[in-house]
């Protein structure tokens, strides 16, 4: 680490003494603790006892001795399967096999010696049902079992993450759509083996990147949604912990195909026919020893080909009224040219206006390798060195506001992710991991509008036209991680640091936006308003930000543990690297609006103190079977990074028009810039603060019979200095000026918004052991905020004079949520409980399994507008408006909701005078989502050592149609009606029902 006062480094010499006063450090998101208390047959605590930890995949072995309390702790084990020994004189030598280790998580593993003779062994398996005795931390994980058998549409692992409590999934089970416990989507943090994994720029990978950590290539995953402890979280949202697969000693795996085709598929409920699908994901992997019990190595490698006729369907001028705009203004003709002409029906009640009913091709491919390494130089050193590489491409049309037209967009992404860990044991009490870390997220956007000019096209009444736009973007993050664990007594105490350097290098073609309130003022071409932006050169933004904690876990009693941390980070501010950033802010570079170039984007936050506690306790009236847990904790958040770069987008012009500054506006927009008061800087508050998130909660975990574990929660949240997006220097009511007449209207954003989420939790579990595995989740819940949940999801005020007025349930909340799955073996076949000896009825019946996923939620908020001009507006803002409410009037159409009246218009009326409408944001509600994915799979042994596995899934095997929101735009005569599906992707949830095979030969 380079500690100087370089340029954009002021703060180098403060992370750096940070760095070393917290050296050995960071959260051990990848590895697993076992922890525990031995006793003699009364109860009492046996101390010096020798314990052994031994994973036989690849002959490592750990040690610890019980303290004089009889407790033992073994820290930093690779996730898998360990068997545990207990040996002391004057007691039967105790082994408990099958062990199993999550990641992320400290197991309790309690043991009871015998007293016997020399040399008597006891031999026990190891117990399924875990009972969680240390954090009060609210989430779940994926075993390895889940990630491989369960029936994943578009094999996207994400799709797991919407089965832990809290989750909420939009539709399409992608990174993208999936939120978690009120929380906005950029709060969400993803690691893989403790490494940064996110896209950069925005936390979550784009919605067509499904294997950039190969789905087979995952050992398993865990989430902790809230109440996570000081040793983990960058972010205030859920933590998504991804741990790799490594070699063995033995040589093991395989290869395989999935195949789709729209010939076992329904049709798209809002279509007539079928439309063509073709999806084919193949792959394979291998591992094993270079040098028996000291080099392994894993490769794993898939692969994605898909195409598929996307529906399209949107709202576009009549021919008539085509005609008439073509006569009345051959300026627009381009833009009239960009509207489909084929496939229209007409719109009742709306001669001017026809529905577009097509379709367009959508193409994926995708192409992912990981290879681990994996060595052990000692008993004391171990050390692996893992990368992988992901290469995407999208091909799709571009979606305005739910609809689609011919507008196409050319996305690729080729994210890398790159690892070396060190890990030396000092002694059994004394350990520390070292990690060195890169990432890459990279994308690079291409809109291809069929109007062939920069601008987006917005007439009311009709689906938006996309301009024409490339935007590329490459965010790096390299990251230095330190741990150290120590062990005194009945303190575990955990010490770390990350020291994470970023970059981020962004810029983008021309673009701007043209807006008509109405059809007539289209057949005028009288512009309601208008911005445009320049090309931008591409940028390179820098920031080096320092998390760090001090953590112990003090085991108080046998049956008493309490959690105690404090968590410090330092998010930095960014800079650019030749100066060439112009930050703009009213209140700190004076009226002028804008600062120097290469100026400060502001004041970093220097005091993220983050306490956390948690306190768990096991009756021992209850044989610590039931777990009483609380928590509470602050946590701090950087946002979306995206949301950070405002100061380079001021290095070239841009400028906003609407026509109540600007008389006569019309197409084309260029004569009319550089008009007085039409510059348009971007204001980012150079005295924002960083967003911080406080929560709480209790619970209570019973052990049910037959392995399973029921658990009972309540969560609480605050969210405050949360991202706020809104424009100043509107025009004033009583004068009719703006406060700075020398510029337009201004986009701002800042951190003043803030939030609450209560929820209410049960689960019920059962890890996979005797051929089943059982998982169910529900979350009845409510969150409400004003126009944002946290990092990147913010809307813009109907007011921005009054941010409380927008106060309602926020945009992603979702009342009740529930979720299960299953993988379940039939008990039929060699090593089950019926027909295990070989024969017939054993060949026919053995070897089958049945997997599920059942996922319903209620419906998502919806929030109605009207279209407003600008001269409408006493102060000439339009954004997110939204009419009156007709008193007495249900929201719900006289014949109930449908699909072609989900809304009841008469509950609405345009605003007639100059201010804003009195409806609440978010008034209504949209459909329901619910369905079932079946698995039904064979596995045929083939040799010994060789099985072939054949299976058959069913995504939506009900076909139950998952509709999207309505319409929401009361001034547009479709307005109320459901044109589109929640899930425009064929895969992910929300599709209709579609059959898949896969066949693998594996050993």
């Amino acid at each position: 680490m380079v500690c100087n006062g370089s340029r954009g480094l002021r703060y180098a010499p403060f992370l750096c003494l940070l760095a070393f006063m917290v050296l050995r450090s960071f959260a051990q998101v990848d590895r697993a603790d076992l922890s525990g208390t031995v006793t003699d047959p009364q109860g009492k605590a046996v101390p010096g006892v020798h314990v052994t930890v031994l994973q036989p995949a690849n002959g490592i072995s750990r040690e610890a001795v019980t303290t004089r309390s009889g407790t033992y702790e073994v820290p930093a084990l690779s996730v898998g399967t360990y068997s545990v020994s207990f040996v002391a004189n004057g007691f039967a030598t105790l082994t408990i096999d099958q062990v199993v280790q999550t990641e992320g998580r400290t197991r309790t593993l309690d043991a009871t010696l015998r007293i016997a003779g020399a040399n008597q062994q006891i031999l026990v398996a190891g117990q399924t049902a875990q009972l969680d005795q240390t954090t009060d931390a609210l989430g779940g994980r994926a075993e390895s079992k889940q990630v491989r058998d369960l029936p994943l549409n578009g094999r996207n692992w994400s799709t797991l993450t919407a089965l832990v409590p809290g989750a909420v999934d939009t539709g399409g089970s992608n990174q993208r759509s999936i939120r978690f416990a009120g929380r906005g989507l950029d709060d969400n943090n993803f690691v893989f083996d403790g490494i940064d994994a996110t896209n950069i720029v925005n936390q979550a990978q784009q919605p067509f990147v499904r294997i950039a950590i190969p789905t087979d290539a995952i050992e398993e995953f865990h989430i902790e949604t809230m109440l996570f402890t000081a040793d983990n979280g960058s972010t205030p949202g859920a933590q998504i912990a991804v741990a790799s697969k490594s070699g063995s000693n033995t040589f093991h795996g395989g290869v395989f195909e999935f195949l789709r085709n729209s010939v076992l598929d329904a049709r798209e409920p809002i279509l007539p026919v079928r439309l063509p699908f073709r999806l084919n994901q193949f792959g394979g992997d291998l591992g094993g020893p270079i040098v028996r019990d000291r080099t392994f190595y894993y490769f794993n490698y898939e692969g994605v080909r898909q195409t598929y006729g996307q529906p399209l369907l949107g709202f576009v001028p009549s021919p008539a009224f085509r005609a008439q705009v073509a006569a009345a203004n051959p300026a627009l003709v381009p833009v009239l040219n960009a509207y489909p002409t084929a496939a229209l029906s007409p719109v009742a009640g709306n001669p001017d206006e026809n529905r577009f009913s097509g379709s367009g091709r959508q193409v994926d491919h995708e192409d992912s390798a990981m290879l681990r390494l994996d060595h052990h130089f000692a008993a004391s050193d171990t050390a692996y060195l893992r990368f992988n590489f992901d290469a995407a491409y999208s091909d799709a049309p571009v979606a305005e506001g739910g609809d689609y037209l011919n507008d196409r967009q050319l996305v690729t992404s080729r994210p890398v992710n790159g690892e070396l860990e060190t890990l030396h044991i000092f002694s059994p009490r004394w350990m520390n991991e070292l990690k060195f870390g890169f990432n890459r997220g990279n994308v690079y956007t291409t809109n291809q509008g069929q109007t062939n000019i920069p601008y987006t096209v917005a007439v009311s009444g009709f689906t938006t036209l996309a301009g024409n736009q490339y935007k590329p973007g490459v965010g790096n993050s390299y990251s230095y991680i330190d741990n150290l664990t120590l062990i005194r007594g009945a303190h575990t105490l955990k010490f770390g640091v990350e020291v994470r350097r970023i970059q981020l290098n962004q810029g983008n073609t021309p673009s701007g936006t043209i807006t008509y309130s109405s059809l007539k003022n289209f057949l005028t071409n009288s512009i309601s308003s208008a911005t445009y932006a320049a090309e931008l050169p591409i940028n390179g933004l820098r920031k080096t930000s320092v998390f760090s904690f001090v953590e112990d876990d003090w085991k108080y009693r046998s049956n008493l543990t309490l959690n105690l941390g404090v968590r410090y980070i330092f998010f930095n501010l960014f800079h650019e690297v030749n100066g060439k950033a112009i930050p703009f802010d009213f209140a700190t570079c004076g009226p002028a609006g804008f600062c120097a170039a290469g100026a400060s984007f502001g004041q970093p936050n220097t005091l993220d103190i983050d306490p956390r506690l948690s306190v768990t306790w096991a009756p021992h009236a209850l044989h610590g079977k039931t777990i009483v847990r609380s928590g509470f904790g602050i946590y701090h958040g950087d946002g979306q990074l995206d949301d950070q770069n405002l100061p380079i987008s001021n290095e070239v012009g841009q400028y906003s028009l609407s026509s109540k500054t600007t008389p006569g506006l019309s197409y084309p927009v260029t004569p009319f810039l550089n008009g007085p008061g039409t510059v348009s800087a971007r204001d980012d508050d150079r005295r924002r603060k960083d967003m911080y998130v406080t929560q709480w909660g209790a619970s209570a975990q019973q052990a049910l019979p037959h392995d399973f574990v029921g658990t009972l929660s309540y969560v609480g949240s605050k969210g405050t200095h949360l991202l706020t997006t809104s424009y100043v220097n509107l025009i004033d009511p009583a004068t009719g000026l703006r406060t700075y007449p020398a510029f337009g209207q201004v986009q701002w954003r800042g951190n003043v918004n803030n939030s609450a989420y209560d929820a209410f939790v049960g689960s019920l579990q059962r890890s996979f052991s005797n051929g089943l595995l059982f998982s169910a989740n529900y979350t009845y819940s409510h969150e409400i905020d004003q126009d944002s949940a946290g990092g990147g999801d913010s809307d813009y005020p109907q007011n921005p004079a009054c941010l409380p007025c927008e106060r309602a349930s926020g945009d992603f909340d979702v009342r009740q949520v529930l979720s299960a799955n299953v993988v379940y073996e039939l008990p039929f076949g060699h090593g089950k409980s019926f027909f295990s000896q070989p024969g017939f009825a054993s060949a026919v019946l053995g070897g089958w399994s049945v997997t599920n996923i059942v996922a319903a939620r209620s419906g998502l908020p919806i929030n109605v507008t009207e279209d407003r001009s600008s001269t409408s507006v006493a102060t000439g803002y339009t954004t997110n408006q939204r009419p009156n409410i007709v008193p007495g009037v249900s929201l719900i159409p006289a014949g109930g909701k449908t699909v072609a009246t989900w809304i009841n218009p008469a509950a609405f009326t345009p605003v007639t005078g100059s201010g804003y409408g009195d409806a609440p944001r978010n008034i209504a509600r949209g459909p329901n989502l619910w369905q079932a994915d079946l698995g039904l799979a064979r596995r045929i042994p083939l040799t010994e050592r060789v099985q072939l596995q054949f299976r058959s899934e069913f995504f939506n095997l009900f076909n139950r149609a998952q509709y999207g929101l309505p319409q929401a735009d009361s001034s547009s005569s479709s307005f109320g009606q459901i044109v589109t599906t929640v899930n425009t992707s064929p895969v992910g949830t929300g599709t209709p029902r579609q059959i898949q095979f896969m066949l693998r030969l594996e050993f």
